[in-house]
């Protein structure tokens, strides 16, 4: 089947993504470009049927994008959560191969075989772990984690991408006393950054020279191998 159609079914959903709607189409048009077959990895399954704007449904759009690309193209998700895989299960096709456990492992675990098999991944979407935004550090630390797992098998053009992990700045007072103005110096001011689950994939990403593609509530990178 061609992209078109694709796409004339994501355009009767997309309005129902919310903040995820615009990353969402770039991933897609990035993955039009990449050859057959799609490989997509997923951690973090899809877990309520048509919660849209809650999670995205990333699962089920991965599983409809594969199912116009190559016979070969494929989904892979795990969550730790046996409700939360049950429900997906209950969704998607068989095109998805849908597992329950700790990331981490099952990246581990998936690296290892895809070495084996020689199978190049296309995409890996990291949004397992749920953000709590007042304390965003353990599932920042568990993202990198994840990142790690499969450091062995990332391309220069392999997509990354992970969920809530907007660009945050630092608002900067316009009336400051004399005596605070050291407190305003060049460099103590923090540039830029990722937050969320992001966070310390973007500090990682910067260190070995990967690349932003785009980024909104979502982030992408490219180049990390």
């Amino acid at each position: 089947m061609e992209h078109s159609n694709f796409y004339n079914w994501f355009d009767t959903i997309s309005s129902k993504l919310g903040v995820r709607k615009d990353s969402f189409y770039q991933i897609f048009k990035y993955l039009d470009d990449m050859p057959d077959p799609i490989i997509i990895v997923e951690t973090g399954c899809l877990r309520i049927k048509d919660n849209f704007s809650g999670d995205g449904q990333s699962t089920l759009l991965f599983d409809k994008y594969t199912q116009f690309r190559n016979k070969n193209s494929k989904v892979y998700t795990v969550d730790i959560d046996p409700k939360a895989t049950k429900a997906c299960s209950e969704i998607v096709s068989k095109n998805v191969s849908i597992n329950t456990g700790d990331s981490v492992k099952y990246l581990n675990d998936l690296t290892e075989n895809f070495i084996k098999e020689d199978l190049n991944v296309s995409l890996f979407y990291l949004d397992s772990f749920d953000l709590n935004w007042k304390s965003p550090e353990q599932s920042s630390q568990h993202h990198l984690k994840e990142l790690v797992s499969i450091k062995k098998i990332l391309k220069k053009e392999t997509l990354v991408v992970v969920d809530d992990s907007p660009i945050i700045g630092y608002l900067k007072q316009s009336k400051i006393k004399k005596e605070n103005l050291e407190l305003i110096k060049p460099g103590l001011v923090p540039a830029p950054t990722i937050a969320g689950k992001g966070n310390l994939v973007h500090e990682y990403a910067c260190d070995v020279g990967a690349k932003i593609l785009f980024s909104s509530y979502q982030t992408a990178w490219i180049g990390f191998n």
